[in-house]
């Protein structure tokens, strides 16, 4: 490796190790942070392969697996990105791992005990260019979802950003491989080229990271048993279930601060321990605490929503149910992955871009549909 390009390419493997330690030391962390963490470590040791030669095999194989996380651990991050907390569920792990194992294998097969590529190589190689194409595709559009007419400026700007640069990257690294088979000198600047890529992405998905910050999307707070198999309802749970969705959704008994599962159970008709195994076993919610949470973070979701509200966050968490205001904001950050501070000024500043873009009349209907466009 030429000096020039050896520099570069340390410059990167600095770059990416530091972001590494920045992200570790950052707390709390969400998830497009966490994952972006893990990713550049990999890339770190992604561009220290090439200084593999003559290492001992045990050094060989811990690059090669330790950096089989970048394209498909980006891809990771940009749904965390632009998905908010929860856009990134096992599957999603599940389909970046198993591309991370055909990176592993195909440097493993492509340089074997001897030097030489073993014939499976070919074919990982075949395997690992579909995948890795079908991940940069969905990373680009990643950017894309949720796009409306009610994204402030700034969050347009950042999506158009992420795009244009992801794109010039990835078609500047392709074109330079490309070329490389026919001119030996594009061959000879791969190394840099692509170096220099993985600093600018570094630093640019920083910069989203920060921005996210500053602007987080909002989300909405979903039942459990939305994606949870519940046992079969018989009559008499049927008939419970009516009345303790009337009593939550009529009477709002959530809003009362010292409910208890007993005082529900005395309401409604029943024994404690069957009101208890109607929420757990055939509503699909962890428990009656998890329940009861999650309707009053809807309906402080609703109030911090309404553009006129000028109640604070205090007056709307103890309207809500909550005892004191720091439970509600944990509970809330919890469910929905920003401040209620924050959610306030996302849905005031979505609220105002909708007037300008001459959107919906209608506050609430405006809310759910700016909901239904920055959610999965």
């Amino acid at each position: 490796m030429q000096g020039w390009q050896a520099g570069m390419t340390g410059v990167a493997v600095v770059t990416a190790a530091v972001s590494l330690l920045v992200l570790l030391w950052r707390r709390p962390r969400n998830d497009a942070e966490t994952i972006f963490a893990v990713v550049s470590g990999s890339m770190a040791l992604s561009l220290m392969s090439p200084w593999m030669a003559g290492a001992p095999d045990w050094m060989v194989w811990a690059v090669a697996i330790g950096g089989s996380a970048t394209c498909n651990g980006f891809w990771l991050v940009s749904r965390a990105l632009f998905r908010g907390e929860g856009g990134v569920g096992a599957l999603h792990v599940s389909v970046a791992a198993c591309v991370a194992l055909l990176i592993a294998g195909y440097r493993i097969a492509a340089s074997g005990a001897d030097g030489t590529a073993s014939p499976w190589a070919s074919g990982l190689d075949s395997l690992l260019t579909l995948a890795s194409s079908t991940l940069l595709v969905l990373t680009f559009l990643e950017a894309l979802r949720g796009w409306s007419a009610v994204l402030q400026p700034a969050e347009r700007r950042m999506r158009v950003a992420f795009m244009l640069l992801f794109a010039t990257v990835v078609l500047t690294a392709t074109l330079v491989g490309a070329l490389g088979q026919a001119w030996p000198a594009a061959a000879a600047a791969r190394g840099r080229v692509i170096a220099t890529c993985a600093v600018a992405m570094i630093l640019f998905t920083h910069w989203a990271l920060r921005h996210r910050h500053r602007m987080p999307l909002p989300q909405s707070v979903k039942s459990p048993a939305a994606s949870r198999v519940v046992a079969p309802l018989g009559e008499e749970e049927v008939r419970l279930a009516k009345v303790l969705r009337h009593q939550l959704e009529v009477l709002q008994v959530y809003r009362e601060p010292e409910l208890k599962v007993v005082d529900l159970a005395r309401r409604i008709g029943t024994a404690e321990h069957k009101l208890s195994r109607l929420i757990t076993q055939s509503l699909g919610e962890k428990n009656f605490n998890q329940m009861i949470n999650r309707h009053r973070i809807e309906y402080a979701c609703r109030r911090l929503a309404e553009p006129a509200m000028a109640a604070t966050i205090l007056d709307i968490s103890a309207d809500a149910g909550f005892a004191s205001l720091g439970p509600f904001n944990r509970a809330f950050k919890a469910a929905i992955g920003c401040t209620p501070t924050a959610y306030r000024a996302t849905c005031r500043a979505q609220a105002s871009g909708a007037d300008a873009a001459g959107g919906y009349a209608d506050p609430a209907t405006r809310f759910e549909a700016s909901l239904e466009s920055t959610m999965r």
